[in-house]
């Protein structure tokens, strides 16, 4: 039967069905009607009824097949609009495949049409994915390839421009690759290339970009490094040290061994007129310049960050060797009492470097706590301390001299700190009596609980106890008075302009008025005139420390000095 013939009998068949039994019922209404006209409105009755009766399927079935058509107009209807949004996945189109299995006619023509369309938009999305993956992903190890790291560049740019940080641009060469190449085929070269491409994959590099430039080149864009060039410095070395050593171990092809090496190049950037191209150049050069200087070697292309790091990886290198080399001295600085009277004096660290010279605590202290070095630093000051203190214990002119030690942060949260102190102590026999460790405020934050445990375990042993450059940090009554502290000390900062400056007269005031209703001692540093001694001691400062009493000397020079008192302030 033709598409035109069965579509006719669609719409006649149902109009059959109704006109049919319609005549049958009127002719049998006439006929009754004509036997008794006086039941000719019964007769119509029934044929109302009748007629209802016959009308209500027939109407229900034309409803329930509108809603089934229109159901699968719905379904063809969302099937083209899930087609034509490129932004969503394809569905599978399970309920359109049903459709053109189960059905025939116009109904099967649109769901195959469809799946056909289906198939093609299918086709030319992996077409367009592929040629996107061939214009920014190199084809052999997956990574992003120079144009698309180039992209990447441009954005790291304009991005630390505006939040003016550092970012890093790490160029990677693999030394001698070529030899490898050459010797053992490319097929060879090319499982390497891909290990490498693995074993930066794996790295923890959200904040990082990885691409293959082509060859045996490699690119990481290190973002969001620091605000400062040197500190930015820092953690790009270290985030190439990284790679350095995910790339060292040895690798396998063909149950062969290889040990390849790989030279860094590293280009800092911040955006400030800078250009990719430019960029790409520092880089590659810096590693060109790593390579001539020895395998899997790495180099800044800027010349004084450069330099400025390797100075700082010599002195730490200097500051290892320090202490077996016997290159620390202490010298002392004498406190005085509220009468000028020698009452003790403040260990300081220096470091004697047979060719660098007087090496500052301003430049080795940061490294030693950056690197750690300030734990056994810390511990030798404390022996050299103590062994100090038996000598003046020896003296009846010096017994009674008290001796303060700094202690950082860092060697005071040591877990064996209280046992070291108790082992120093009975090693050298010093009375610890006389043993006061300075702690700064950085010592006790976060921590105050464990801190307190462990300052009353060393108060046990003898020890005394002082607040170190108080007033700078994060002071806080409500911790102040729970440590067991013996002394609070005025930082020099609010000394240096006392006589000039109202506010730095207030502070002094408020500190030295807090001392004496916590029951503390207060000692002010950098007194350097007689202008300060008099400003404090009219304020009923307990004791000072500063050049105007004495400079940081050896022991023998401090005591010296400290028998002739320095004239007393004129009240």
């Amino acid at each position: 039967m033709k598409p035109t013939q069965r579509l006719l009998m669609v719409f006649l068949l149902p109009i059959l069905m109704i006109i049919l039994p319609a005549f049958v019922l009127i002719g049998l209404a006439l006929n009754i009607a004509r036997e008794q006209p006086s039941s000719l409105s019964q007769s119509l009755g029934l044929l109302f009824w009748l007629g209802a009766g016959l009308l209500a399927p027939l109407i229900g079935a034309a409803v329930l097949a509108a809603w089934r058509i229109n159901r699968r107009l719905l379904t063809i209807g969302d099937a083209i609009l899930a087609i034509s949004n490129r932004d969503q996945a394809l569905p599978d189109f399970a309920t359109i495949q049903q459709l053109s299995q189960h059905h025939s006619g116009p109904l099967k023509r649109i769901a195959s049409a469809l799946l056909n369309v289906r198939e093609i938009e299918q086709q030319r999305r992996e077409a367009e994915c592929q040629v996107h993956r061939l214009a920014h992903y190199d084809t052999l190890t997956g990574l992003a390839n120079w144009r698309l790291m180039k992209e990447h560049l441009q954005h790291s740019l304009d991005t630390h421009q505006l939040t003016n940080t550092y970012g890093a641009l790490i160029y990677l060469d693999v030394d001698d690759f070529k030899r490898i190449n050459d010797s053992s085929g490319h097929r060879v070269g090319d499982s390497l290339l891909r290990q490498i491409a693995e074993r930066l994959g794996a790295l923890d590099t959200d904040s990082a970009s990885i691409g293959r430039l082509g060859g045996d080149e490699f690119m990481v864009i290190v973002d969001g490094l620091a605000e400062q060039q040197l500190q930015a410095a820092e953690k790009a070395e270290a985030f190439a040290e990284r790679l350095q050593q995910a790339l060292s171990p040895s690798y396998q092809v063909a149950d062969r061994e290889y040990f390849l090496s790989v030279s860094m190049g590293i280009t800092l950037f911040n955006g400030d007129g800078e250009t990719t191209d430019n960029l790409f150049q520092y880089s590659n050069a810096a590693a060109h310049l790593a390579k001539q200087s020895r395998p899997s070697g790495m180099r800044f292309y800027d010349p004084a960050v450069q330099a400025e790091l390797e100075a700082k990886t010599e002195l730490e290198h200097d500051l290892r060797l320090a202490i077996e080399r016997q290159e620390f001295v202490l010298v002392y600085q004498t406190q005085v009492g509220s009468e000028g009277q020698a009452i003790g004096a403040e260990a300081l660290i220096r470091w004697r470097h047979p060719c660098r010279g007087s090496v500052s605590p301003g430049e080795f202290i940061p490294l030693a706590e950056e690197t750690g070095l300030i734990v056994p630093i810390g511990d030798w000051v404390l022996e050299a301390a103590c062994q100090q203190l038996v000598v003046w214990a020896n003296d009846e002119s010096t017994r009674h001299l008290t001796l303060a030690v700094n202690v950082s942060a860092k060697q005071f949260q040591q877990p064996d700190f209280v046992v070291t102190v108790s082992n120093i102590l009975s090693q050298t026999g010093a009375p610890a009596q006389r043993l006061k460790l300075e702690l700064t405020e950085s010592t006790v934050i976060g921590k105050v609980d464990d801190t307190i445990a462990r300052m009353h375990q060393l108060k046990a042993l003898g020890l005394s106890f002082a607040m170190d450059d108080f007033g700078t940090g994060y002071s806080s009554l409500q911790y102040l008075k729970r440590l067991p502290l013996d002394q609070i000390k005025i930082d020099q900062s609010f000394v240096r302009d006392l006589h000039h400056d109202p506010d730095d007269m207030a502070i002094v005031q408020t500190i030295i008025a807090m001392g004496h209703s916590l029951g503390l001692n207060v000692i002010a540093e950098g007194v350097e005139t007689l202008a300060h001694w008099r400003y404090l001691h009219d304020h009923q400062c307990h004791a000072y420390q500063g050049y105007y009493f004495c400079k940081p000397v050896s022991a023998s020079d401090m005591v010296r000095q400290s028998l002739v008192p320095p004239r007393m302030p004129i009240c």
